[in-house]
């Protein structure tokens, strides 16, 4: 099944258009690249203060009112598809969304701004979705409010979704409305981790440069998952006639324990792909990612470059990525 990330973008054709904070964040927990454990109210903070704020992943836990979607009755009678919305995870930048669509994980992946008001504090959030050049608006965040409770951390907060009448994820619009979602916890390393260590240097968002294969330039190889498809008949991957590979690839790093490969340029949309990763030990040298089957060792990791390094049944595949 297509993504949602490339049946939304083939159906949105829209181009994407400080004072004193009085009640500042609450940043108890700060470590020298992370803060963790801010509360307050969205509308009270500087972007800058509301940043720390949203920064993390929340599980939603319920769901306190549910708005109308955009979804007429004939179509919700003609879609028989279910869907729910699991969680959001904001980075410095970037953020994930994800639902449970006909029981299946998809993730909707972007930039997010912060609007402000006359009196420069936070009014809403907004998420988009990139296309290359284009960018649209997927959803509008508003009344964000942390909080914490004994050692927990909550949020409650109202969404709109704008996923259009032509795509198949239409239904999801019915998942709009007020939520409250618990934050999940960081990774272990993240809570101490220094500046100039690797697990710092390695939580950004990055932009592949080259793969190599026994010292063979395979990038553009790489580059073509966006055009490949499971034949049933061959029983083997096969590449879609005709298509355009993608362009590029960036690849976003989480504290969180996620993280995702966006590969854009291609004909056949934009694809993305997420998992967890975590270190497999406290040297920071190597790493685990597909739920820890396969080994990743850290070449080298600088402020701007990170060359990585694993074993295939093709051979020993080197990448090099550019911090964006």
């Amino acid at each position: 099944m297509k993504n949602l990330y490339y049946l939304l973008a083939v159906v949105f054709l829209v181009a994407c258009d400080s004072d004193d904070s009085g009640d500042t964040a609450n940043t108890k927990k700060t470590t020298d690249t992370f803060v963790l454990d801010a509360t307050g109210v969205l509308a009270e903070q500087t972007v800058e203060e509301a940043k720390k704020i949203v920064f993390g992943r929340w599980n939603m836990s319920t769901t306190a009112n549910t708005i109308s979607g955009s979804v007429s009755s004939s179509q919700q009678i003609a879609n028989t598809s279910t869907c729910d919305f699991d969680y959001i995870e904001f980075t410095e930048d970037n953020y994930l969304m994800g639902f449970i669509f006909d029981g299946n994980p998809e993730t909707a992946f972007g930039h997010y701004k912060l609007n402000e008001d006359s009196n420069g504090f936070v009014s809403s959030v907004d998420l988009f979705m990139e296309d290359d050049s284009e960018a649209f608006k997927i959803a509008t965040l508003t009344d964000i409010v942390v909080t914490e409770s004994s050692t927990q951390l909550t949020a409650t907060f109202s969404i709109e979704l704008f996923i259009p009448e032509e795509s198949e994820y239409n239904i999801c619009n019915n998942t709009q409305g007020d939520y409250t979602a618990l934050k999940a916890e960081p990774m272990d390393e993240s809570d101490s981790a220094s500046v100039d260590s690797n697990h710092s240097l390695f939580i950004n968002s990055w932009e592949l440069e080259s793969v190599y294969v026994d010292g063979q330039d395979m990038t553009t190889e790489f580059l073509s998952s966006p055009c490949e498809y499971y034949d049933t008949y061959l029983d083997t991957d096969t590449l879609i006639d005709g298509c355009e590979l993608a362009s590029s690839l960036i690849l976003s790093v989480s504290a969180y324990g996620t993280y995702t490969f966006v590969y854009m340029g291609s004909s056949e949309g934009i694809l993305v792909q997420t998992d967890t990763w975590s270190w497999v030990d406290d040297s920071q040298t190597a790493f685990y990612v597909d739920s820890g089957t396969q080994l990743i060792t850290v070449e080298s990791l600088t402020e701007t470059q990170g060359v990585f390094s694993t074993k295939s049944d093709e051979g020993t595949e080197v990448f090099t990525f550019n911090k964006i």
